[in-house]
C-alpha cells in the first residue's frame, strides 16, 4: 500500500489596511524590528510600569524588569497561539516562516510533549 503524500499547505490570505483605509489582501511577514513594534513596546512598558506603581523614569533596572515581564508573558501567549494555529491546520513550515526560524526549531520548542 502506498503512503498518501501530505497535502500542500493552503495559501492563506489575511486582510490588511492600505494607506487610504481600504481592506486589501496582505501577507504576514517574518518577525521584524521596526518603529511600529518599538512604539507598541514603549507603550506596554509605560503601561505596565504605571499599573505596578513603579517610578521608573530613568531607571534602566526597572525597564529591564518590565521588559522581562512582557517577554515572559509573550512567550506564554506564543505557545498558546502556536497550539491554536496547529488546531486551525497551519503547517509546521508555516509557523516556522511566521516565527522566522526553522521547522526543526519550531518542532523542538512547541511540539506537545506526551
Amino acid at each position: 500500500m502506498k503512503a498518501t503524500p501530505p497535502l500542500p499547505t493552503q495559501a492563506r490570505t489575511w486582510m490588511a489596511t492600505d494607506s487610504d483605509g481600504h481592506a486589501v489582501p496582505g501577507e504576514l511577514r517574518r518577525p521584524s524590528i521596526d518603529e511600529e513594534t518599538e512604539a507598541v513596546l514603549d507603550e506596554a512598558v509605560a503601561s505596565l510600569g504605571a499599573l505596578r506603581g513603579l517610578e521608573w523614569l530613568g531607571d534602566d533596572g526597572v525597564v529591564v524588569h518590565l521588559l522581562a515581564s512582557l517577554i515572559a508573558q509573550a512567550e506564554n501567549l506564543l505557545g498558546e497561539a502556536v497550539a491554536g494555529a496547529l488546531d486551525q491546520d497551519y503547517a509546521w513550515a508555516d509557523l516556522a516562516r511566521l516565527l522566522g526560524t526553522s521547522e526543526t526549531d519550531v518542532h523542538q520548542r512547541f511540539m506537545p510533549r506526551p
